[in-house]
């Protein structure tokens, strides 16, 4: 790396873009961008590894913005490092279809690596941009991805759980590749950190395994050598703990009425003159432009001499998982294989997984502590630990927060296929990452097991009610619950081809096979097992609620009644279906409609009607035998069948 020259000019630059920016919008937090314009000048100015021509080179480094309510720092920092981020983009900031969002968002703005903005899970999600880094250097060669990864995260960061999770993790798994920079200005949101936040976080990051230093997060030239030093260091993260004063230069600079309220025109100018800055518009420094310049030379020579030793090494780099040609060969592989009979839908998934494993190499994944029990361990292949990086399965330990960011920052290499598992009723801990993820479009595949009531004696903390309902609420997320092994390679064979994240909800008991279930039938969403003529009933099921459905269809027909049964394994698939394939599906229209799913009510009104009938559960489970259960909330053929004549006004 070329000796450090100032990159003050930059740093001025970014105060000066980030306050006129926040400005004209009126809306957003200045008191990063002032207090961290330092550490951003030196970041991509001088240590960086990245270049605006070419944003895609897989051996660049990464930053984070973990603190992303500080974005404007990072949009300044980004146009006066010659991204492609134009002033009009500045002075759009958080307007309408403006790509300078108020907080950073993937795929808008190049230079962007993640979204950010809910605290914690930007460094989180760097975690596995650190983790897939190692695992895509081991199929190559670690010298030639060998670059870092760089978090700035913030008091909140550090506050939220997540980050504890993923951090703890980072630690245990050596990523000496990640540097996060820990931007310590001792202000929140609602005051000083002192009211709330007084651990020794030097002490518990030593505790996780991680080296920690501290620099005045003013002093450029403390910045730089602690960066160098940690782009050496072997075996371990770095925290690097930046002493910084929030909001710099403003007439509150060190409250937290700098955080996140415009300073307003009359203090923006005042809080210019301070800092010595011009008082011109969205103005940038005449020095900037030939410190960028300086830097991206080096880094084009780092990137040509990249480029000759993987030449040399004999080695390519891995297609997009989307462009693997495994992928056809993986397809037709799961289509064709055989599930045994009879069994859970997580275990049929588990036999999926082997199969897509040993066909398709971006294929990873892990679970929360529970591969032995959600069935997403790869038996061919070993775990993916610190110094054989190459395994395919990762023990993420009881982290689901952190787990499904993680798989976040595995997809976001374009490498990789990421999949995670837990139970469904603990989704709820990892519902912002889904939430990210979907926003991002990452295809990430959850496998959320044991997902009812029918689990049995572990009770209702374990029996997941509301939990399938808040998934299909989240936009862009694909949710499979499939009735048997036919509908789960279906949901497979959907996720391995989704450009966004996908939801497996699995059971735990073993289910009957219907005979009735079809692989194609599935794949459109929901799908007709069984016609009537002149059906007067519409019956639709999920998952393990499929056979119980057509138990109810069998003894209808003893009553005389006609019923259409439907299995319904994706609400997300069917509503991309057309119209008319919609209406063959529901049935006539003056037919009842009834869904029977062993989950909350909410939301199947949208298929079977104000007057439709829902067979569910709307209150908590109970500790008990899984048939005793069916037999006290009525989800059995007689129990349900009596409910239907009751709403037919057949019944005698």
């Amino acid at each position: 790396m070329r000796p450090f020259t100032s990159v003050h000019p930059l740093a001025q630059s970014i105060r000066a873009l980030s306050l006129d920016a926040i400005d004209s919008a009126r809306s957003g937090h200045p008191g990063l961008p002032l207090g961290c314009a330092d550490i951003l000048a030196v970041l991509y100015g001088f240590f960086l590894r990245i270049h605006p021509d070419h944003p895609e080179w897989i051996n660049r480094d990464r930053f984070v913005l973990s603190a992303g309510h500080g974005s404007a720092g990072l949009y300044a920092a980004l146009h006066v490092a010659g991204f492609p981020l134009s002033r009009s983009d500045l002075q759009r900031f958080r307007q309408l279809h403006s790509p300078t969002a108020g907080h950073p968002e993937y795929g808008e703005v190049v230079g962007v690596e993640t979204t950010t903005g809910p605290l914690g899970q930007g460094l989180a999600t760097a975690v596995g941009m650190a983790l897939q880094a190692k695992r895509l250097g081991a199929q190559l060669d670690p010298s030639l991805i060998d670059h870092q990864v760089v978090v700035l995260a913030g008091d909140g960061c550090l506050m939220e759980g997540v980050s504890s999770e993923a951090s703890s993790l980072a630690g245990h798994w050596q990523l000496d590749n990640l540097i996060v920079i820990y931007d310590a200005n001792e202000i929140c949101l609602d005051g000083p950190i002192s009211d709330c936040f007084t651990e020794d976080v030097a002490a518990r990051y030593r505790a996780y395994g991680w080296f920690v230093t501290s620099v005045d997060g003013h002093d450029e030239v403390a910045i730089a050598t602690a960066l160098v030093a940690a782009r050496q260091r072997t075996g371990c993260p770095t925290l690097l703990i930046a002493r910084t004063v929030i909001g710099k230069g403003s007439a509150v600079a060190g409250t937290s009425e700098v955080h996140g309220k415009p300073l307003g025109p009359e203090e923006t100018e005042a809080t210019k003159s301070r800092l010595g800055i011009p008082t011109d518009p969205f103005w940038v420094s005449n020095e900037a432009g030939p410190i960028m310049a300086q830097h991206h030379e080096g880094v084009a020579r780092m990137m040509a001499e990249w480029e000759v030793q993987l030449a040399k090494s004999g080695h390519s780099i891995p297609p997009h998982r989307s462009d693997h040609p495994a992928l056809s060969d993986t397809l037709a592989a799961v289509r064709a294989m055989t599930i045994p009979s009879g069994v859970a839908t997580r275990v049929a998934s588990h036999h999926v997984i082997q199969t897509v494993a040993a066909h398709y190499p971006p294929l990873v994944g892990g679970s929360a502590d529970l591969s032995c029990s959600d069935s997403t361990w790869m038996t061919a292949f070993s775990a993916c630990t610190p110094g054989h990086w190459d395994g395919r399965n990762i023990k993420f330990g009881v982290r689901e927060f952190a787990m499904a960011a993680i798989c976040s920052g595995v997809a976001l290499g374009g490498q990789a296929h990421p999949f995670c598992g837990t139970f469904l009723t603990f989704s709820d801990y990892m519902k912002n990452a889904i939430r990210l993820a979907a926003m991002m479009g990452l295809p990430v595949v959850y496998q959320l097991t044991h997902d009812s009531l029918f689990l049995g004696e572990d009770g209702p903390t374990h029996q997941p009610v509301e939990h399938l309902a808040s998934l299909r609420s989240i936009p862009r997320l694909t949710v499979y619950r499939p009735a048997d092994g036919t509908e789960t390679k279906a949901a497979w064979y959907a996720a391995l081809q989704s450009d966004r994240p996908v939801a497996l909800v699995l059971s735990r008991q073993g289910l009957p096979d219907t005979g009735l279930t079809s692989m194609d039938g599935a794949l459109r969403g929901a799908y007709v097992m069984r016609s009537a003529p002149q059906a007067t009933v519409v019956v639709l099921a999920t998952g393990s609620e499929v056979h119980l459905a057509v138990s109810v269809a069998d003894l209808l027909a003893t009553e005389g009644v006609g019923c259409q049964l439907v299995s319904m394994p994706s609400w997300e698939v069917f509503m991309q279906q057309s119209p008319d394939y919609q209406r063959e599906v529901l049935g006539p229209s003056g037919a009842l409609r009834v869904s029977i799913e062993a989950q909350s009510s909410f939301g199947w009104h949208r298929w079977i009607g104000s007057e439709g009938l829902a067979i569910s559960m709307d209150g908590f489970g109970l500790s008990a035998p899984a048939h005793d259960l069916a037999a006290y909330f009525g989800f059995t053929p007689s129990a349900i069948v009596s409910r239907i004549l009751d709403a037919l006004g057949t019944q005698s």
